[in-house]
């Protein structure tokens, strides 16, 4: 993934790195812990300071661990789990533990090499999920999660990537993710500047005096697998987080091409990676489309477009055409497997089409590697907590901020309900981080008995306003307010229908004033 932390901390940016494994390879104390000498030695480069750090102990959900700042650049840090370096089976210096053991289950913990903690998967996970709450990162660095062909790459990546994705899942603040191949590039077209790839050299000799398992020298590096490595990088998925992607919920269609599902499926990669995970027209050139069409409204201000990222194929112009006659022009799409972010005043539609208007010389077949579309609510980002739910049913909490307005008719409930719930049942929406807004849109059950009648909003920092009572055929109700500033907000019912038996709603909406 460099030159990608490379450009970060040129940019400036806090740079966290937290380093899974100890990579000791079996070999015992001595080794692993000069090798974390060389990545010390390798962000020093990078930040052009002296390799002089700062070392405390740092508790990251419930685990210990060893945390450095650059001293010249306080910025740039590290942090060192110091799980075993498995190898997929372990090794016998640590009683055969491995990270991806742990990750599949076959074991149900493994041990830090300092002796310092007991690992377990869920542990792993919530770890790095406190790390990414502490933080706030809005750009979120991993090895490639995509491809579950454990063999493609090392074990220890695989397994490292994957915990790093369940963590991003979790984390609700607004950001993206990128996965990148490690061992998987060799046989890929080089895609890194002559000039860059040197100053990847540089740095990865000031790491490789620390390894003595490594090409020593730069002659050696050029002739072997580091010196290919090294004019490769290759962004193999990736996805916006914490925001809502409503594309997945649209029934997409296109000028041509037979796998335009492919569009919407969560995986960004594409060819030359992952050919099998992208929208390929039929021949298709300029005039090529993609249209979607929800289930329900959608109010959406922001759409992510990416390219197909091979060397021929390219989107050099587009359109991005509203259901309510609005369109939006786009640029040229990266060709590096980056999205296209485009960002408009917000706009509640039914569908929206993006139509190809220029392409570059040797496209064939254009098309897409994945197309996202991110609504304006911030009710997804909040921990949702509810009086009761009706687990039997599928009707729970989480249904209440899944995007779909519309409760009941799909194939699964799509809505929260509570268990025999009436007035005083109640759904609270608690953030991480403050959120101003001024605006909460609420949904009924959209069905003859079960209606809310009137309600309250009350907000964390004391106030509240009343709510009327809401349409009962999954028609919204729309509450504006002054703005203000919360870090929680709780719709409680204070009034239902005679013949309400759970009360609930079909969706929750919160939006900041525009």
């Amino acid at each position: 993934m460099n030159p990608e932390v490379q450009r970060d901390i040129d940019a400036d940016r806090c740079t966290l790195t937290v380093f899974m494994t100890a990579g000791d390879a079996g070999a015992g104390a001595a080794y692993w812990q000069e090798r974390e000498n060389g990545p010390r030695a390798a962000y020093a480069l990078m930040a052009d300071a002296r390799d002089r750090w700062d070392a405390k102990t740092v508790t990251f959900g419930d685990y210990a661990v060893r945390y450095e700042s650059l001293a010249g650049r306080p910025d740039v840090a590290l942090a060192f789990v110091r799980s075993p370096d498995g190898g997929g089976g372990g090794f016998p210096s640590n009683n055969s533990e491995s990270l991806m053991e742990l990750y599949q289950g076959a074991l149900p913990e493994i041990h830090s090499v300092d002796g310092q903690n007991t690992y377990t998967k869920a542990g792993l996970a919530a770890m790095l999920l406190d790390v990414m709450e502490t933080f706030q990162p809005d750009t979120i660095h991993t090895l490639d999660y995509s491809d579950k062909n454990i063999g493609a790459d090392h074990s220890d990546h695989r397994a490292a990537a994957y915990l790093a994705f369940d963590a991003h899942r979790k984390y609700r603040t607004p950001h993206s993710i990128g996965a990148y191949m490690a061992y998987g590039v060799d046989t890929l077209p080089a895609n890194v500047f002559y000039t860059v790839d040197d100053r990847k050299m540089d740095v990865f000799m000031a790491y490789a005096v620390h390894d003595s398992k490594v090409c020593q020298t730069t002659g050696a590096c050029r002739n072997g697998a580091y010196d290919i490595r090294s004019f490769r990088q290759y962004r193999n998925a990736g996805e916006q987080g914490g925001g809502q992607n409503v594309m997945p919920l649209a029934t997409v269609s296109a000028s041509s091409g037979g796998n335009v599902t492919k569009a919407v499926d969560g995986l960004t990669s594409g060819g030359p990676v992952a050919p099998g995970n992208e929208w390929t027209t039929s021949g298709g050139k300029a005039g090529s489309w993609i249209y979607g069409r929800f289930a329900n409204v959608q109010t959406i201000d922001r759409v992510v477009l990416y390219d197909r990222p091979n060397p021929t194929d390219q989107v050099t112009s587009g359109k991005l055409t509203f259901s309510d006659g609005s369109a939006v022009t786009v640029g040229a799409l990266p060709n590096t497997g980056e999205g296209k972010v485009v960002t408009f005043p917000a706009r509640t539609v039914w569908s929206l089409k993006f139509t190809v208007t220029g392409v570059s010389a040797g496209t064939r077949n254009t098309g897409l590697a994945e197309m996202q579309t991110f609504a304006t609510s911030v009710a997804p980002q909040a921990t949702v907590t509810v009086s009761s739910q009706n687990v039997a049913t599928n009707q729970q909490a989480a249904k209440a901020v899944d995007g779909y307005t519309a409760g009941q008719g799909f194939p699964t409930n799509r809505e929260w309900a509570t268990a025999g719930g009436k007035a005083g049942s109640w759904l609270k929406l608690s953030w991480l981080k403050p959120q101003s807004i001024a605006k909460v849109v609420l949904y009924d059950r959209s069905n003859g008995s079960d209606q809310i009648t009137g309600g309250k909003l009350t907000f964390s920092d004391g106030s509240s306003v009343n709510v009327p009572p809401l349409p009962n055929y999954g028609t919204p109700l729309t509450v504006s307010f002054s703005k203000r500033t919360v870090t929680s907000m709780t719709f409680t019912v204070t009034t239902v229908s005679a013949a309400t038996r759970n009360v609930g709603l079909a969706e929750i909406q919160v939006e900041a004033p525009r």
